[in-house]
C-alpha cells in the first residue's frame, strides 16, 4: 500500500487497523474546528492527546496494515529488539492494563515451537524475582507470549551509568537474581543465558530474571544454521566437562555478574568476535576481584571467587548455598552500619511523614544523568524515590496502584512538551487530580509555564531553581495538600 499523503488517508487507516474509531476522529477535528485538515495537523493532535503512538503514526504512514495488535493486545511501540524477537508495550484493550508482548520475527517462524516451549516453561515459573509470563499464543504465522511490563532498566543499562555499585546494593541486586535461580532450580529449570541484559531492575529496585529455557530449548535445526545465543556458556561447559543444563555454570554467570557490578568491567573480555575469546584460559585467568577493586569488602570478595572457580566442584553446589553466603555477608556488613544512612545522616528529615516513614516522591524525567541528581538529592533528605522515563508510563502506574507515590515531580528537560501534557492530564484524571505535582520546565521552555493546569497542590516552575527552592516547593505541595 502506498504512504500516506493526506489527513483524510491517515484516519482512514487509523480505522481500518483498529487504533481508532470514527467518533473519536470526529471528536478531534471537531475540536479543531475544521474538517479539512492538513496531514501534519492532524498527526501532531493525534499525538497530542495521546491517541497515537509515534510507532503507530509511523505504520500507518508506510502504509503498514499488521504490527498493531496482538490478539486482545495493541502494540504502543517498541522497547527491545533481539535476533529472534521483538519486545512491545502493550496495553490489553479489554481491562486497559499494560503489558510486555514478545513477538517472534517472522524470519523465525521455523523456530516457533521451541520459542511456544520457552514461553510455557516460563509461564510455569511463578517467583517475585522471575517476569511473570500470563499468556502463550502460537497460531498459524504469529507467535508471542504476554510478560508484566517493568518499570526499570536492565542491568546492563544500570551498569553502564552506574559503573560500579555500592556493595549492598549490589548484593541487593544480586540476591534478586539467586532467589530466583533457586526457585527455579527447585522446579528442575536451569537458566542458561544469564548476563546483564537478562536482568531487570525495577524502579523500586527488585531484580526480575527474563529469558528462563530460551538456551535450553534452542533447537538443534536452529544450531546448525549457526545460531549462537549462549556463547558463554557454551565456551564454560565444554571447558569444565559439565553438561548443558548444570546449575553451577548459572551460578559462574551470576558471580561474574556481581563481579561486574563492584569491580566496575566485566571478568569475561567482551568484544565483537567473543566465540575466539571463550578459550578455556579465558576462565582461569580472571583477575582476583580485589586486584581489580581493594575497596569491595572481603566477604563479598569470596562469595565472587567461590561463585566463578573454574573447577565447577569448587564451586557453589546450588544457588540455594549461594544465597545463604550472600545473605550472612551482607547482614555482616549492615550490622556495622554500611548499609544505609542512619536518619541523622540524612542532609535532612523533611521526606519523611509523622510516623517517620519515607514520603514516595516519583521522578519523571528522561535523562540519565538528571535522574540520578533528582534521587539523590531527595533520597538524601528523606524521600523514598521512586523513576520513570515515559511520562505516561508514569500516569498508567496510578492505574494500578492510586498510592505509588505522594507526589511526582514532572521534568520538560528531556522529555519536552509531553512533560507538560502529562502534567495536565494527571490533574485532570479523577484517580491523580488530588495528587501533590511538580512542572520543573527547562529555561528554554519557560513560555509553557502559561499551559499548565495548576492549583493548590500543582505548581509550575521554571529552570534554574536552587536544590533548596525544588525542595521547598515539594514541601509546599504537600503541605497545601494535607489542609
Amino acid at each position: 500500500m502506498a504512504t500516506v499523503n493526506s489527513a483524510d488517508q491517515l484516519a482512514q487507516r487509523a480505522m481500518e487497523a483498529g487504533v481508532l474509531d470514527h467518533r473519536v476522529l470526529q471528536a478531534v477535528r471537531g475540536e479543531l474546528g475544521t474538517r479539512t485538515v492538513d496531514l501534519h495537523t492532524l498527526q501532531q493532535e493525534l499525538l497530542r492527546r495521546n491517541l497515537l503512538t509515534q510507532y503507530q503514526l509511523e505504520r500507518l504512514t508506510k502504509g503498514l496494515k499488521t504490527g498493531f495488535f496482538y490478539g486482545d493486545y495493541k502494540v504502543l511501540y517498541c522497547v527491545g529488539a533481539g535476533t529472534f524477537a521483538r519486545v512491545f508495550r502493550a496495553v490489553n484493550v479489554k481491562n486497559n492494563q499494560i503489558y510486555a508482548v514478545k513477538v517472534l520475527r517472522n524470519r523465525w517462524l521455523a523456530e516457533a515451537d521451541s520459542f511456544r516451549r520457552e514461553g510455557e516453561l516460563g509461564a510455569s515459573l511463578k517467583h517475585p524475582n522471575i517476569v511473570p509470563i500470563h499468556e502463550v499464543v502460537s497460531k498459524r504465522d504469529t507467535h508471542f507470549f504476554v510478560m508484566d511490563f517493568i518499570e526499570g532498566r536492565n542491568l546492563r543499562e544500570f551498569t553502564r551509568v552506574r559503573r560500579v555499585f555500592e556493595p549492598l546494593e549490589a548484593a541487593n541486586i544480586l540476591e534478586g537474581m539467586i532467589a530466583g535461580l533457586n526457585y527455579a532450580f527447585q522446579q528442575g529449570v536451569t537458566h542458561r543465558d544469564l548476563k546483564m541484559s537478562n536482568v531487570l531492575v525495577s524502579s523500586e529496585g527488585v531484580a526480575k530474571l527474563l529469558d528462563f529455557g530460551l538456551a535450553a530449548l534452542e533447537s538443534e535445526a536452529a544450531g546448525e544454521a549457526g545460531v549462537k545465543r549462549t556463547v558463554e556458556y557454551a565456551a564454560l561447559e565444554r571447558a569444565t566437562g559439565v553438561r548443558k543444563d548444570d546449575t553451577r555454570s548459572d551460578i559462574f554467570f551470576a558471580g561474574c555478574i556481581f563481579y561486574h557490578m563492584l569491580g566496575g568491567r566485566s571478568p569475561i573480555p567482551e568484544g565483537r568476535d567473543r566465540g575466539k575469546q571463550m578459550s578455556k584460559a579465558t576462565f582461569q585467568s580472571i583477575p582476583p576481584i580485589l586486584s581489580v577493586n581493594a575497596g569491595i569488602p572481603p566477604t563479598f570478595a569470596k562469595v565472587i571467587n567461590k561463585a566463578i572457580e573454574f573447577d565447577p566442584a569448587k564451586r557453589y553446589q546450588t544457588p540455594a548455598e549461594m544465597l545463604t553466603d550472600l545473605k550472612i555477608a551482607a547482614k555482616r556488613l549492615a550490622e556495622r552500619g554500611a548499609d544505609k544512612p542512619a536518619k541523622a545522616e540524612l542532609s535532612s528529615d523533611e521526606g519523611l511523614d509523622e510516623n517517620g516513614e519515607p514520603r514516595r516522591l516519583m521522578v519523571v524525567e528522561a535523562n540519565v544523568k538528571m535522574q540520578d541528581l533528582l534521587r539523590g538529592l531527595f533520597k538524601q533528605n528523606g524521600y523514598r524515590v521512586l523513576v520513570a522515563s515515559d511520562p505516561n508510563r508514569a500516569i498508567d502506574r496510578f492505574y494500578n496502584d492510586v498510592s505509588a507515590a505522594e507526589v511526582v515531580l514532572f521534568s520538560s528537560g528531556h522529555i519536552g512538551q509531553p512533560a507538560l501534557e502529562a502534567f495536565n492530564r494527571f490533574g485532570q484524571e479523577p484517580g491523580t487530580r488530588e495528587i501533590p505535582a511538580i512542572l520543573l520546565l527547562d529555561e528554554q521552555h519557560g513560555k509553557w509555564a502559561s499551559a499548565a493546569d495548576i492549583g493548590e497542590h500543582r505548581v509550575a516552575i521554571t529552570m534554574p531553581v536552587k536544590q533548596k527552592q525544588l525542595r521547598q516547593v515539594v514541601q509546599q505541595v504537600l503541605s497545601r495538600q494535607a489542609v
